[in-house]
């Protein structure tokens, strides 16, 4: 796969049923892309779906911190951060680096459920755009 093939995926805790609901629902697309995820959605990911997710620390441990260099690495396709607005832990405030290196690398980040969706959307046309690019590549080489 050519490209940024890798899409962060995490949720707070109680968005984390919606988020598994979600990727259930749009499997086809997201199988094509390298998920990756913090330790307690990875995990949460993995046991209801059976679904194979690369996990780095635990959020308290700097989860977020480590997923927020590889977007500056310019590896990531999308973010799909489902968080709780109603969520009054101090260390909300430990996130917003995350969020500005998203938008610094220009990286497309959702953090409700309908931008998660159009999100997911797009990532799908770029599968069909890299298909059909691959496509034309080796019919080139054929001629």
């Amino acid at each position: 796969m050519p490209g940024a093939q890798t899409v962060i995926i995490i949720a707070h805790k109680r968005f984390t049923k919606p988020l598994i609901k979600l990727i259930e629902k749009r499997r086809e697309i997201l199988d094509e892309y390298r998920l990756l995820a913090t330790k307690e959605t990875g995990e949460a990911i993995e046991a209801a779906l059976d679904m194979e997710v690369t996990h780095v620390f635990a959020a308290k441990k700097g989860g977020e911190t480590q997923l927020a260099g590889l977007v500056c690495s310019n590896t990531i396709r999308a973010v799909i951060f489902l968080r709780d607005p109603l969520n009054t832990d101090p260390a909300e405030a430990d996130i917003t680096p995350f969020y500005r290196v998203c938008d610094l690398n220009n990286v497309p980040l959702a953090t409700n459920l309908v931008a998660a969706n159009a999100i997911i959307q797009w990532l799908g046309r770029h599968v069909e755009e890299d298909e059909e690019n691959q496509g034309t590549a080796d019919g080139a080489e054929e001629d």
